[in-house]
């Protein structure tokens, strides 16, 4: 099970490489983070380890097949937390993005398939 700051490498990672094969940037992805680029290498090496991205030295990083995994159904809770935010509870679009940032790492799988269920 993955932590909820190793989800977000992962969805960073998927978001900034545009959903393909391409190499993100340390510096990149440390930006993205908020973090000083030493910090997301140490990271990414973890990371690396639990073979979550294959890490190139100098040249930067990309999703295993494992981690695209885990970083696809990050965003696709985000994504379905943010739409029920809006369609059901009536939250402001301005709003619901960092509800959704904290949601998309606590909600399992199961209430998830319902939400989408609901949702349509």
């Amino acid at each position: 099970m993955a932590t909820s700051t190793v989800e977000n490498y992962l969805k960073h990672v998927l978001l900034l490489s545009q959903d393909s094969e391409e190499l993100v940037s340390m510096g990149g992805l440390a930006s993205a983070m908020e973090v000083v680029p030493g910090t997301a290498t140490t990271m990414v090496k973890g990371m690396a380890d639990e073979g979550l991205v294959e890490h190139h030295p100098r040249y930067g990083v990309k999703l295993t097949a494992e981690g695209r995994r885990v970083a696809l159904n990050v965003l696709r809770k985000h994504r379905l937390v943010e739409t029920f935010l809006v369609n059901v509870l009536k939250m402001d679009w301005s709003k619901v993005h960092a509800e959704a940032e904290q949601l998309e790492h606590a909600i399992s799988d199961e209430v998830l398939d319902r939400l989408a269920a609901l949702l349509g």
